[in-house]
Protein backbone atom coordinates (compact mmCIF):
# COMPACT_ATOMS: atom_id res chain seq x y z
CA UNK A 1 0.00 0.00 0.00
CA UNK A 2 2.56 2.63 1.02
CA UNK A 3 4.78 1.52 -1.74
CA UNK A 4 1.68 2.22 -4.66
CA UNK A 5 1.55 5.82 -2.85
CA UNK A 6 4.96 6.60 -3.53
CA UNK A 7 4.94 5.32 -7.27
CA UNK A 8 2.16 7.38 -7.19
CA UNK A 9 3.33 10.63 -5.59
CA UNK A 10 6.71 10.18 -8.07
CA UNK A 11 4.50 9.98 -11.16
CA UNK A 12 2.37 13.05 -10.23
CA UNK A 13 6.13 14.92 -9.04
CA UNK A 14 7.28 14.15 -12.74
CA UNK A 15 4.26 15.23 -14.52
CA UNK A 16 4.56 18.37 -12.21
CA UNK A 17 7.80 18.80 -13.69
CA UNK A 18 7.49 18.14 -17.42
CA UNK A 19 4.56 20.35 -18.34
CA UNK A 20 2.83 19.67 -21.77
CA UNK A 21 1.79 22.25 -22.96
CA UNK A 22 5.02 23.62 -23.37
CA UNK A 23 5.51 25.47 -26.85
CA UNK A 24 8.48 24.54 -28.75
CA UNK A 25 11.39 27.27 -28.37
CA UNK A 26 14.23 29.13 -30.94
CA UNK A 27 17.11 28.67 -28.56
CA UNK A 28 18.90 30.53 -31.16
CA UNK A 29 16.59 33.51 -30.24
CA UNK A 30 17.01 33.18 -26.50
CA UNK A 31 19.69 34.72 -24.48
CA UNK A 32 21.31 32.41 -21.47
CA UNK A 33 19.12 33.47 -18.96
CA UNK A 34 15.99 33.11 -20.60
CA UNK A 35 17.13 29.81 -21.43
CA UNK A 36 17.89 29.13 -17.92
CA UNK A 37 14.32 30.33 -17.15
CA UNK A 38 12.56 28.25 -19.49
CA UNK A 39 14.96 25.33 -18.98
CA UNK A 40 13.41 25.72 -14.96
CA UNK A 41 9.97 24.11 -15.71
CA UNK A 42 11.14 20.94 -17.56
CA UNK A 43 13.42 17.82 -16.43
CA UNK A 44 16.94 17.34 -17.87
CA UNK A 45 15.02 14.55 -20.41
CA UNK A 46 12.08 16.51 -21.93
CA UNK A 47 12.28 17.25 -25.83
CA UNK A 48 12.16 20.79 -25.67
CA UNK A 49 15.10 21.06 -22.76
CA UNK A 50 17.99 23.41 -24.44
CA UNK A 51 21.16 21.98 -24.38
CA UNK A 52 24.35 24.50 -24.80
CA UNK A 53 27.43 23.03 -26.03
CA UNK A 54 30.39 24.91 -27.13
CA UNK A 55 32.14 23.84 -30.84
CA UNK A 56 35.80 24.71 -31.51
CA UNK A 57 35.94 26.92 -34.56
CA UNK A 58 37.75 25.23 -37.87
CA UNK A 59 41.27 26.40 -37.87
CA UNK A 60 41.31 27.99 -34.93
CA UNK A 61 43.21 26.16 -31.65
CA UNK A 62 41.21 28.70 -29.21
CA UNK A 63 37.96 30.43 -30.44
CA UNK A 64 34.36 28.43 -29.58
CA UNK A 65 31.45 29.13 -30.83
CA UNK A 66 28.05 28.44 -28.56
CA UNK A 67 25.47 26.47 -30.21
CA UNK A 68 22.18 25.88 -28.50
CA UNK A 69 19.66 23.22 -29.26
CA UNK A 70 16.33 21.50 -27.88
CA UNK A 71 17.35 17.65 -26.99
CA UNK A 72 15.24 16.99 -30.01
CA UNK A 73 16.97 19.03 -32.07
CA UNK A 74 20.20 17.67 -30.85
CA UNK A 75 18.92 13.90 -31.35
CA UNK A 76 17.35 14.87 -35.38
CA UNK A 77 21.30 16.39 -35.97
CA UNK A 78 22.77 13.47 -34.74
CA UNK A 79 20.89 11.34 -36.71
CA UNK A 80 21.20 13.53 -39.70
CA UNK A 81 24.87 12.73 -39.61
CA UNK A 82 24.54 9.23 -38.61
CA UNK A 83 22.49 7.91 -41.97
CA UNK A 84 25.14 10.65 -43.78
CA UNK A 85 28.04 8.48 -43.17
CA UNK A 86 25.76 5.39 -43.07
CA UNK A 87 25.34 6.42 -47.05
CA UNK A 88 28.55 7.36 -47.49
CA UNK A 89 30.05 4.07 -46.14
CA UNK A 90 27.59 1.88 -48.01
CA UNK A 91 28.44 4.29 -51.45
CA UNK A 92 32.48 3.57 -50.79
CA UNK A 93 31.78 -0.34 -50.29
CA UNK A 94 30.17 -0.59 -53.21
CA UNK A 95 32.70 1.02 -55.33
CA UNK A 96 35.47 -0.58 -53.80
CA UNK A 97 34.00 -4.58 -54.46
CA UNK A 98 32.40 -3.26 -57.90
CA UNK A 99 35.26 -4.59 -60.37
CA UNK A 100 33.06 -3.49 -63.48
Amino acid sequence: MFASFLILAAAGAAAAATPANVDEPDPKAMTRSEIRAFNAKLTRDHPYYIRCEKIADTGSLVRKSLSCRTNEQWQAAEDTGNDNARDLMDRMSTKSTNNG
